[in-house]
């Protein structure tokens, strides 16, 4: 069987039967959840798709099914991580002003990025990808760019209310989150502090926001 590329989603439910779309969603979220504790304890590369399986429970059928591969499995697992924050980083939003919805938005992300497993997982893919390329890929595209699309989607809304002037919304968006990065979350990826504090956290949100919408409006 072909592996399945890494920045595939998985098959949509709605080709199966309603029974059947339930017991898949249910073996696919065990083999999620057990690759998930074991890239965290164990690293990516230390990890085999046996262990996982031991774990879930399931056969390597089953899994390059739903997957395709060990980096379908981090894309897969990373697309659904990344989808419960952006819902979360969409309600804490709201229809308030830009600053303070963007502002709200962005704690959100930078917490989920500042999370000690979060943390563990980009080690791992970052010391994975000089091996696998496709791991890299896999990150970016069921990570990152979830993330970017999320927040382009906001920005489109408030450029539409004349509240913003954008060129390019998805290129401004993943701007913004490369700066939202850099500082607490890149500290604490090299270990330079323990855990980030919610205060370190608002406090570069703000700046991060200040210094982003200051470059808009210029």
């Amino acid at each position: 069987m072909r592996p399945m590329p890494a920045n595939r989603r998985l098959p949509p439910r709605a080709t199966l039967s309603a029974h059947r779309g339930a017991e898949a969603q249910a073996r696919v979220q065990r083999i999620i959840a057990a690759a998930q504790q074991l890239f965290i304890r164990r690293g990516y590369h230390q990890t085999s798709l046996d262990a996982i399986l031991a774990r879930s429970g399931g056969s390597k059928a089953t899994l390059r099914k739903y997957f395709g591969n060990k980096a379908g499995l981090l894309g897969a697992m990373l697309s659904d991580e990344a989808a419960r924050c952006v819902a979360r980083a969409d309600r804490a939003a709201g229809d308030g002003s830009v600053g303070s919805a963007l502002r709200a938005f962005a704690r959100v992300v930078l917490e989920f990025y500042c999370r000690h497993d979060s943390l563990l997982i980009y080690r791992a893919v970052i010391a994975e990808t000089a091996i696998q390329p496709e791991v890299g890929q896999s990150f970016r595209s069921s990570g990152h760019l979830t993330f970017v699309e999320a927040l382009a989607a906001h920005l489109r809304q408030w450029q539409r209310r004349g509240a913003l002037k954008l060129i390019d919304a998805t290129a401004d968006a993943d701007r913004f989150l490369h700066l939202l990065r850099a500082g607490p979350h890149d500290r604490a990826l090299l270990g330079a502090t323990g855990s980030v504090s919610p205060a370190a956290i608002r406090g570069h949100v703000d700046a991060c926001v200040r210094i982003f919408l200051k470059g808009l409006a210029a």
